[in-house]
């Protein structure tokens, strides 16, 4: 960054100000400059609920030239106040998520070898309002978060090339050629199969999530047939209320029929209000075994060990590479990562007809077993 005017582009909220100091003098010691944003705490708010539909309609074009102008961009999350968005009506979340599409497709652009044009991170720093969403001091919360980093470690990055090569052979060894993927858990009636041929899986090892430790794909659109049951976590979406015990019918890709006990609602709203929200933009298997409950936090529920999640919405095009077919990839505004926990005996995710994955409580890693045998060997 030193080199030329392009400098990080680092965005956060006040509680993250410790952080952004250590970020900010670390890149200034290394030549590099600082785009800082800081948003106030009161912003997001005042701007969903004031803005007029002219405003939430507004072409992005500040975002696009701070991208063209950035070398690397970092988001913290640093919320001091996590329902400040809870009574805000989704369409209009909706309608900014979809103004702001061409900002997200340039940040997301890859080059041939399927990296980010734009490095970018996003990090989570404890704040009191994550700690009370977790039911902890805010000592506890830095302590669990800080140790999903692993920096309780005495060399936290040994431990993440450590998953980096764990999960990079997972895909190798398991993953790469997998036509169809079937989860399964016969304790709740989940039946759900789907297609990820010639889409690619993609290696989430800390380099883009913070902390990470999820290996991840995009189902091809219109594959998606069968039953999602999810009896027990709570599932949240960007500060919405919480939707409890859902139930999701899926045919020819698309939801046909839906359930929930607490925050129905919502769930309708958010399937009917928004294209393409009614079809699954990706697929993933969680592997983070220190993250263990349900925090409200995506970026680190969507990492817990023994857990699947299948998104809502927007399909990234990171999983096809260079100008090659596409038209699998489902496309829209939003993106709602559903977690199922499969740390169950009655739970699987079957690999066409050869294998099954399943959660290994005492390895505390995902493990292979041969269909119709007894056999299992560790691979995540």
């Amino acid at each position: 960054m030193g080199k030329n005017k392009k400098g990080l582009w680092l965005r956060y909220k006040p509680s993250a100000d410790e952080l952004a100091q250590v970020v900010t003098e670390k890149v200034f010691s290394m030549g590099g400059n600082v785009f800082l944003e800081q948003v106030p705490v009161w912003f997001d708010y005042t701007f969903f609920n004031k803005a007029s539909d002219p405003v939430l309609n507004a072409s992005p074009d500040e975002y696009l030239y701070r991208l063209k102008n950035s070398a690397a961009r970092l988001v913290i999350l640093s919320e001091s106040n996590t329902k400040a968005m809870a009574n805000v009506k989704p369409e209009r979340r909706t309608m900014r998520n979809k103004a702001v599409e061409p900002y997200v497709h340039e940040a997301l652009k890859t080059d041939e070898k399927g990296d980010f044009k734009t490095p970018w991170c996003g990090v989570i720093w404890p704040t009191e309002a994550y700690a009370q969403d977790m039911g902890m001091s805010l000592a506890e919360c830095r302590e669990y978060i800080f140790n999903a980093m692993y920096l309780d470690e005495e060399n936290p990055i040994r431990r993440w090339k450590r998953i980096a090569r764990g999960q990079k052979k997972m895909i190798g060894d398991v993953l790469n050629g997998t036509k169809n993927i079937t989860i399964v858990d016969e304790s709740n009636g989940t039946n759900l199969t789907m297609s990820v041929e010639d889409h690619r899986w993609m290696n989430a090892d800390g380099h883009v999530n913070f902390p990470d430790n999820e290996i991840f794909n995009a189902p091809r659109k219109t594959s998606v047939n069968g039953v999602l049951t999810i009896p027990s976590l709570p599932q949240y979406y960007q500060g919405g209320p919480e939707v409890r015990d859902i139930r999701l019918v899926f045919k020819d890709g698309k939801v046909v029929s839906w359930d929930a006990k607490v925050g129905k609602d919502y769930l309708d709203e958010f399937l009917t209000k928004t294209l393409g929200a009614n079809y699954i933009g990706e697929v993933a298997l969680g592997g983070h075994s220190k993250i263990d409950r349900i925090s409200k936090q995506i970026l680190l529920d969507e990492k817990m060990g023994g857990t699947v999640h299948l998104a809502l919405g927007r399909a990234y095009d990171l999983h096809v590479l260079g100008n090659a077919d596409r038209s699998g990839l489902n496309q829209s505004a939003v993106h709602w990562d559903l977690i199922k926990d499969m740390k169950y005996p009655e739970a699987y995710v079957q690999l066409d007809n050869r294998l099954k994955l399943v959660w290994s409580k005492p390895f505390e890693q995902w493990i292979t077993q041969k269909l119709y045998s007894e056999g299992a060997h560790r691979q995540m």
